[in-house]
């Protein structure tokens, strides 16, 4: 399961495309991102969050974020 890190959670409101979802919950849908053809909007949605995080964490990790 993932978990919005701690130092993530100041750049929560950010993170945009959730469709009202919690971050947290979109991070760990894997169901949906294997199955566009189930959930197209959802799967966009679990895309566009994903990516987003996956941002966060980069600039995080080559310290870029203050």
């Amino acid at each position: 399961m993932w978990t919005m890190p701690m130092w993530m959670h100041k750049y929560k409101k950010l993170i945009c495309n959730t469709g009202g979802n919690e971050i947290e919950d979109i991070m760990n849908n894997d169901g949906t991102n294997s199955n566009v053809f189930n959930n197209a909007p959802m799967a966009l949605i679990c895309v566009a969050v994903k990516s987003q995080v996956a941002l966060l964490e980069q600039l995080n990790k080559k310290g870029l974020l203050v």
